[in-house]
């Protein structure tokens, strides 16, 4: 077993610190590149993320056939409720023109949360081996180096949604650096929390109840993600050049986001 406060350390830094980097990393891409390239790489990322997560969540009890009974409808059922739920909070989602752009910065808050309720499971995973292990090493409970780097990876990556969506419809709103900075801060800890509170969480539950399953938050956190794709999707065909070279700039910009991602999961294999 090992301690709460180490396990709670790095869940904290595992978590922060890779979401902090990816969104400035993005933000940096921002000063060279246009929005829907942005848009086009998180969308690759967004691909594989979905893959990995419907996997979490047990690709929904699918593999069970009808047999599944309650616990097959319950997945549906959380997906759906995170689907529905995420889209009603955005009711301009699906207006055309600049009125659907015109949540600014409440927009890439909606994108950090609703990509980041999955995290709940990944964080509850590190509580629940932590103080359930018989190793007294974070890192070595947890696969070792390379599986601690995919980790940290995805966590890079995944935020980069988050900025994506920032420098698409909020991009006027930070005039200074310290106001960035500021911005910057508010969706690392949208995205991040959900984490944290999974992972204080599971490290007690498991102690009381060591068959607690944390599958049913991955397929809520899934259902809730969607909310992603469809904001990134919608700069991709707004004020675009028609052009084959176009065509394939944006192809080969999804697939380098999915690759990274990918690249990220190899690690952890």
């Amino acid at each position: 077993m090992i301690g709460f406060a180490e396990t709670f350390g790095g869940t904290l830094a595992s978590f922060i610190v890779p979401a902090f980097v990816g969104i400035s990393l993005i933000s940096l891409a921002a000063r060279y590149l246009q929005a829907r390239y942005l848009a086009a790489f998180a969308i690759g990322i967004y691909l594989w993320f979905f893959t990995d997560t419907i996997g979490d969540a047990s690709f929904l009890g699918v593999d069970e056939g009808f047999t599944g009974g309650g616990f097959h409808a319950l997945l549906w059922l959380l997906f759906g409720v995170g689907l529905i739920l995420v889209f009603t909070l955005d009711k301009d989602l699906f207006t055309a023109g600049p009125a659907g752009a015109k949540f600014g910065f409440a927009i890439p808050l909606l994108v950090a949360v609703a990509v980041g309720i999955h995290g709940f499971g990944e964080g509850a995973a590190i509580g629940a081996t932590a103080a359930t292990t018989p190793s007294t090493n974070l890192i070595d409970a947890f696969g070792g180096v390379t599986a601690g780097l995919a980790f940290v990876l995805h966590k890079t990556l995944e935020p980069m949604m988050v900025g994506a969506a920032y420098w698409i419809y909020a991009k006027d709103r930070a005039k200074t650096s310290s106001a960035l900075l500021r911005d910057i801060s508010i969706m690392v800890a949208a995205f991040t929390l959900p984490g944290i509170i999974g992972s204080a969480s599971a490290y007690f539950i498991v102690q009381i109840y060591p068959n607690a399953d944390f599958t049913y938050v991955f397929a809520l956190g899934l259902g809730t993600s969607v909310y992603a794709l469809a904001r990134l999707a919608r700069p991709l065909y707004e004020n675009s050049v028609s052009s084959k070279s176009e065509s394939i700039k944006m192809g080969l910009l999804i697939l380098a986001g999915f690759t990274c991602l990918y690249v990220a999961a190899l690690l952890h294999s």
